[in-house]
């Protein structure tokens, strides 16, 4: 007789041996006792969780000669052809190699043929989210109203693929991962009928790497049964997976720990030539930092999967890392495992990527560089009207020391000079005192930085304003680019909702032109001609596309002027 692998062989055959699915197995034996057996059922859940297996309890509890039954008997004629996977009456249907509409439309044609040898039809349809949209729409029908003799089954691991239209239609039961306790009880009762004798914590291991699958279990265990050994250790199953081994591990963890890059390096060249897998490496360094992280959170916590159960190497490791930290390198090594699938040269990124967590942070609180930060970019969008002079500060490269002023000079012919409009400031008596006009003003203006209105400041701090009653407020402006952008609607309704919010009147914005105030003693200067500016820098390329610079040219105009 051929041999048969161990999953096959202690494949569950009633609902009392299927394990860690409790949930389920209560809840569809009631609906056999009570008769409410549905028409189609959606089975969804990680592989090697018991999807497939409890389809086929299902199908033997239905069609069982004592059935419909909760505990199918698994000896009369049916129970073992349908276990066997000879029945006419159970149809196990592979949706990855049969996806098309063309298998759809056969299945369809035979449902409404009644059993052949027991009570009901029962169809299987494994991977059920590899058929096409078409062959889903060709069921729609049929799994909606099948004949009564007829129950669909469908098992996913991927349940999100499946239509809202198919899920509507069918029941689902949602398949948890098996516990690690429950992996490791059956495993050892496997061991011990089929004579295979394993430690303790080469089970726990072989229980770890499953994931929570029983199918994965069941086949490395069989696997493990191949060697030629008279006992199976731990150090043979991390042979057999590849896997690197704790102590290995914890020593590179010690290493990433203390920012050891010598030692991290050694060690890779000798686990990489002891023919391991480099990826492997940053995959269980993960793991180890995970266990750090949980029992940092919560030392006295059970179970968990933890990669590793040494309470001292936990206690003595995690007290060193924050859990920032933990986070951060976690993070590194989960990004590098990723890359590695794809880069030309994996040594190269798993190198990078350890002695980028001995380089970490370490976790800083980073708000004051953010404080300093926001204050730089409000310095940056501060724009001082007159001639029209922009000094910024750079929080990076170029120093702040080596900006140099940069004279920008509004656009007007050469031969006319720039005259400045006299305007009298408007005073309206019944405005609020002068004083009090400022402190509006500022407020408006602060409650434009606050609400990130960074460019309406800008170019509105120019005004001044000089009066506020119970229905205008006058701005003047000694800027005319400044006076016409704050008549625009846009910037207008800003700044009269933000009067109104300050000084609790709905008012009106009056935009005005005039001259700056000046002291009484104050010599009256001839305005200078365009062609013989104040000052002119000898701007350098790197001034001229310094990106506050080409925000101010492209805000109010004009051009640079360079010092012969």
């Amino acid at each position: 007789m051929a041999y048969l692998a161990l999953y096959r062989q202690w494949r569950p055959q009633d609902f009392d041996n299927l394990i860690g699915q409790e949930h389920i197995n209560t809840t569809l034996k009631n609906a056999i006792t009570t008769g409410k057996i549905a028409h189609a059922y959606l089975f969804a859940g990680p592989r090697g969780t018991g999807k497939t297996s409890t389809a086929k309890i299902l199908a033997k509890a239905l069609n069982c000669i004592h059935g419909p039954t909760p505990s199918p008997c698994n000896q009369c004629a049916a129970c073992e052809r349908i276990t066997a996977g000879s029945s006419m009456d159970v149809f196990e249907i592979d949706a990855a190699s049969n996806r098309g509409i063309d298998e759809i439309r056969d299945l369809r044609e035979t449902v409404k043929f009644a059993p052949v040898e027991g009570q009901k039809k029962v169809y299987i349809i494994d991977e059920v989210h590899m058929l096409t949209t078409e062959a889903f729409n060709a069921l729609l029908k049929t799994l909606e109203e099948p004949p009564g003799h007829v129950v669909f089954i469908l098992a996913t691991t991927e349940p999100h693929r499946i239509p809202a239209t198919i899920h509507s239609r069918c029941q689902r039961y949602d398949f948890r991962r098996i516990g690690l306790r429950e992996i490791e009880g059956r495993l050892a009762m496997v061991a011990e009928k089929s004579n295979i004798q394993i430690a303790p914590d080469a089970i726990r291991l072989i229980a770890n790497h499953a994931d929570g699958g029983m199918r994965d279990a069941l086949s490395i265990l069989d696997q493990c049964a191949s060697l030629e050994a008279d006992s199976v250790t731990a150090n043979d199953v991390r042979q057999l997976l590849g896997l690197i081994g704790h102590e290995w591990v914890w020593r590179m963890a010690e290493a990433v720990i203390d920012r050891n890059a010598p030692v991290i390096l050694t060690d890779l060249e000798q686990i990489i030539t002891l023919g391991k897998d480099g990826r492997q490496v940053l995959i269980e360094l993960a793991l180890h930092m995970r266990s750090l992280m949980l029992y940092k959170a919560a030392p006295d916590l059970e179970g968990g999967g933890r990669y590793s159960d040494s309470q001292e190497v936990l206690a003595g490791q995690s007290s060193k890392l924050t859990h920032s930290e933990l986070v951060q390198i976690i993070q590194m090594l989960h990004e590098g495992a990723n890359d590695t699938k794809w880069s030309p040269e994996p040594r190269i990124t798993i190198e990078m990527t350890l002695l980028s967590a001995c380089r970490r942070s370490g976790g800083e609180d980073l708000s004051a560089l953010v404080d300093r930060i926001t204050q730089l970019e409000s310095r940056l969008s501060s724009v001082v009207s007159g001639g029209i002079a922009i000094s910024a500060a750079r929080p990076a490269s170029p120093p702040i020391a080596e900006i140099k002023p940069v004279i920008v000079v509004p656009s007007v012919p050469q031969s006319t000079p720039v005259e400045t409009p006299k305007a009298e400031p408007i005073v309206n008596k019944a405005a609020v005192p002068v004083g009090d006009v400022k402190a509006v003003w500022d407020a408006v203006l602060k409650q434009l930085v606050s609400e990130g209105k960074r460019a309406v400041h800008a170019c509105v701090s120019q005004g001044q304003l000089v009066s506020l009653d119970d229905k205008t407020a006058t701005v003047r402006f000694t800027s005319q680019f400044a006076k016409d952008r704050t008549e625009k609607d846009d910037f207008r309704m800003l700044i009269e909702k933000g009067l109104a919010q300050v000084s609790g009147q709905q008012v009106r914005l009056q935009c005005v032109l005039g001259a700056a105030a000046t002291a009484p003693a104050a010599k009256k200067e001839t305005p200078a001609p365009v062609s013989a500016p104040v000052s002119a820098v000898n701007t350098t390329q790197s001034d001229q596309n310094h990106p506050v610079l080409r925000q101010a040219i492209q805000m109010f105009g004009g051009k640079i002027i360079q010092e012969e």
